[in-house]
């Protein structure tokens, strides 16, 4: 081959060399941005889980105080009806 057509080939191939990676170098950059936005909503959907998590344990705690209160008020009451028999009698 004379060096005008391998100067030629080299040229064709970088084209077409050029015409591949550029479309793909940006395909690879907007696959890392949008992965990077899935790993910041999922860090954040974390957070959101443990607030959550600890809400339900706090509410899980004050609904366990509500029925102790609630069977403290119905001893309270079985207590004063016992105590307004023995008064009546």
């Amino acid at each position: 081959m004379s060096k005008e057509n391998v100067d030629r080939v080299w040229k064709v191939f970088t084209v077409v060399l050029g015409a591949i990676i550029l479309p793909l170098a940006g395909w690879v950059w907007n696959t890392n941005i949008a992965v990077t936005q899935l790993q910041n909503d999922l860090r954040d959907a974390e957070e959101t889980i443990v607030i959550l998590r600890d809400k339900l344990e706090d509410a899980d705690a004050n609904a366990k105080a509500i029925i102790s209160m609630e069977k403290d008020i119905e001893y309270m009451k079985e207590t004063l009806d016992r105590i307004e028999r023995l008064v009546a009698q």
